[in-house]
């Protein structure tokens, strides 16, 4: 059987030395691909570490956690870099996340009172509009702030400084993140039962990956924007988050 064990362990291809970086969605289908299987096991520990509802928000920041490793192409030991993710962020991802919920669930419940108004006169649209704007804005700013928090330390006037700028700043990649999160969730609800297998298997991980990506550039580039690329505290910071 050596034949069998030396055809399983034999090196791969590599990656020549000239070949262009991959950018945009070559990248994310190239990072889908090289982990697949780690995927596959983020997304069942993050959906077992949902299930108590009020971990969710640690559970998207350990999983956006190990998902910018993934995007930064390093070593990632799964079970421990998620167990040290959800504990570390645990409270900040739960306060942050109880807020986003709250703000949106009343810009959700307004959208929808004002729609229902706008149905019998016109002057109602403008405030649905803005409703609808909110939700965006906020929902952008939740996905930075979350990216951030995974990747630096901040404290929390800082963290949501980062998040604002980087929102404002590249706000459409983060957008398109959240646009690909939606379809994972409504390609699962139209075609239940069919897909009643969907979130065990990568809706989790894979929205994760999504919302990490879309936000990483902007969070970094927010983050050097805030400190200065060649402040103390940046390299301080930046050569910490290698060495963890």
């Amino acid at each position: 059987m050596n034949w069998l064990t030396n055809w399983m362990m034999r090196e791969g291809p590599g990656i020549p030395k000239n070949a262009p970086k991959k950018k945009g969605l070559a990248l994310f289908a190239f990072i889908l691909v090289r982990e697949a299987w780690d995927l596959f096991k983020l997304n069942i520990l993050m959906l077992v570490c949902s299930i108590p509802v009020i971990t969710a928000p640690a559970a998207l920041a350990a999983g956006m956690r190990i998902t910018n490793v993934m995007i930064e192409d390093e070593n990632i030991w799964l079970w421990r870099d998620f167990r040290r993710a959800f504990a570390r962020h645990f409270l900040q991802a739960t306060a942050w996340g109880l807020a986003a919920a709250l703000i949106l669930g009343l810009a959700g419940y307004a959208v929808y009172i004002y729609g229902q108004l706008a149905r019998h006169a016109l002057i109602y649209v403008l405030p649905t509009a803005i409703g609808v704007c909110v939700i965006a804005f906020v929902s952008i700013v939740a996905v930075c702030l979350f990216s951030a928090m995974t990747q630096f330390e901040l404290s929390g006037p800082r963290l949501l400084q980062t998040a604002l700028l980087a929102a404002i700043a590249r706000p459409l990649p983060v957008l398109a993140g959240l646009a690909f999160v939606a379809a994972l969730w409504l390609i699962h609800i139209v075609f239940y039962p069919v897909t009643v297998f969907t979130p065990v298997v990568f809706n989790f991980s894979l929205g994760a990956l999504a919302l990490a990506f879309g936000a990483h550039k902007a969070t970094g580039f927010a983050f050097s924007r805030i400190l200065g690329a060649d402040s103390p505290d940046a390299k301080t910071m930046a050569t910490a988050q290698k060495r963890a």
